[in-house]
């Protein structure tokens, strides 16, 4: 074999220059920017004499409900007659996402400029197709913070400290008059349409002042540096006309068969599609403001975001006096945010956290993060909440809240809200990775009917969607929640197997915190 030290060094030499790639130079981008609300369009004629009444304040409807979620933003595609501005971390290639992309091409057919921005993370295994779909003159396609490496990606390795570093924001503008933004992604699980496991997520519809300043963000994520136009990153990609038919048609004969599931004739039964194109659903008006981490945040440490979204968020939860109401999937507080919190409490501030359960989440090594806290938590006087993973429907068909149409829900939505009379919706994860490495949004609303019913619906229901977390005699951690009326206490993690547990316990002594 000859000289092993000799060998290994031309192996590694031999990788170097593929370990050095790195994202391509000089790239044209195009600066463009959201078109001004055009009066003559469908959408404006039908929320026109909505915003004469509302002056300066911008209407919103809660999308609590998945199916009511997906068929909003079909609406909005459908109706849409200028513009279409889409901004999403994930976006799946499933029944739901097929059916969109699907919309996205037809829009683009009626000569609708559709802007599509994606992370790369996720979304570069699809660039094949993105590309495809770049392809329509109506359509550009720009991803952001991408990998270097297209095929083999572990090699962006040696540039983790940029990788790592993702967009989460989602928001969904149509027309520069109605917009949906929130913590949901494009995808079956998001929508209730899964057969494994769907997510408890909350958007908003809203019209109003509120879209220009997502127009905003939007156009500074598009504009921004961090954004390659999907073809700068695909030169070896080089797809004809007839690959562009090809693709269309098979999309074509892939949206028919998805227009055959159940999940999808059933939304046909129901009038929400209808009333979302025609803006006649119920609102209630309120001033917001919409607050974003700048894209400069992927270029700084910790330290040196002087202005990043949690830094927009601590005055408003600094100056809750009577009650915080926290809902996040993935909850991470570290020691300043127990102390933070058990401060809260202790000076006189109701809080209340709901969260996943290691049964109910989708992401072992968050969960892994936070278990360690939750006993500092209880002991301060946090009310603590973690998810069940049963299917509410009954609660669902009641309440129209949380809940799933599959055997499985999981938590997905990021809400908080302060003193009942403010509310935050937005992308914001209640962990190190949202406060430091990825971007994130969300709209702040000023609105005492808003959040008090929110809060107040919720209160009514965790009883029975979640497990309240305490402390026994034996300072070990109970878990309690009501199964059809009657109290019932845990003493370890309910509905869960060892695995779990032993992966759970395994991932938080290996995984950094701050990655979580």
């Amino acid at each position: 074999m000859g000289n092993p030290l000799k060998f290994l060094s031309l192996l590694v030499l031999s990788f170097l220059p593929i370990a050095c790639a790195s994202l391509p130079k000089n790239v044209k981008r195009t600066p463009s920017y959201t078109f001004p609300a055009d009066p003559t369009t469908t959408i404006s004629k039908n929320i026109k004499a909505k915003l004469a009444q509302h002056n300066g304040d911008s209407g919103f409807n809660a999308l609590f409900n998945g199916e009511d979620a997906f068929v909003s933003r079909m609406a909005g595609m459908r109706t849409a007659e200028r513009s279409l501005d889409l901004q999403y971390y994930i976006w799946n290639n499933d029944l739901t996402g097929t059916i969109l992309v699907d919309e996205v091409l037809k829009a683009a057919d009626r000569e609708v400029r559709v802007r599509i921005l994606l992370d790369d993370l996720n979304l570069g295994k699809h660039e094949k197709m993105l590309r495809l779909i770049s392809m329509h003159p109506n359509v550009e396609v720009r991803m952001v913070n991408p990998f270097a490496h297209r095929s083999m990606r572990f090699m962006d390795i040696f540039r983790l400290g940029k990788i790592d570093r993702r967009m989460h924001n989602k928001v969904f503008i149509a027309d520069n008059e109605i917009a949906i933004v929130g913590g949901r992604n494009i995808g079956d699980e998001y929508f209730w349409a899964s057969n494994e496991m769907n997510f408890g997520d909350l958007d908003m519809w809203c019209i109003g002042p509120v879209v220009s300043g997502l127009a905003s963000e939007f156009d500074i994520y598009w504009n921004a540096e961090i954004s390659y136009p999907i073809e700068s990153l695909t030169s070896n990609i080089k797809p004809t006309e007839l690959d562009y038919l090809t693709f269309r048609e098979n999309l074509k004969g892939n949206t028919y068969q998805a227009y055959q599931a159940l999940y999808i004739q059933r939304l046909y039964q129901s009038n929400m599609g209808k009333a979302y194109a025609a803006a006649d659903v119920q609102l209630q008006w309120a001033p917001a403001q919409v607050i974003y981490d700048p894209p400069e945040k992927f270029d700084q440490k910790p330290h040196e975001q002087t202005n990043n979204l949690q830094s927009q968020v601590r005055p408003y939860m600094r100056e809750s006096k009577r009650e915080l109401f926290m809902i996040s999937p993935y909850f991470v507080p570290g020691d300043n945010g127990v102390n933070y919190l058990n401060k809260k409490v202790a000076d006189g501030t109701s809080v209340t956290v709901l969260t996943n359960s290691l049964a109910s989440g989708d992401v072992a090594a968050a969960f892994s993060g936070y278990k360690g806290y939750r006993k500092d938590l209880v002991k301060g006087g946090v009310s603590l909440y973690e998810l069940k993973p049963h299917d509410h429907e009954n609660l669902r068909k009641r309440k129209r809240s949380i809940g799933s149409s599959s055997s499985h829900a999981g938590l997905h939505g990021k809400t908080l809200v302060f003193d009942r009379r403010t509310i935050l919706v937005g992308s914001m994860n209640l962990d190190p990775r949202s406060v430091f490495l990825n971007s994130e949004m969300g709209v702040i609303i000023d609105s005492t009917e808003m959040a008090e019913k929110f809060v107040t619906q919720f209160q009514e229901n965790l009883p029975e969607i979640a497990y309240q977390l305490g402390l026994n005699e034996k300072n070990k951690l109970t878990w309690t929640t009501l199964e059809d009326g009657q109290k019932k206490t845990f003493t370890s993690e309910p509905e869960t197997t060892w695995w779990q547990r032993v992966k759970a316990s395994f991932l938080s002594w290996i995984v950094p915190e701050s990655q979580l």
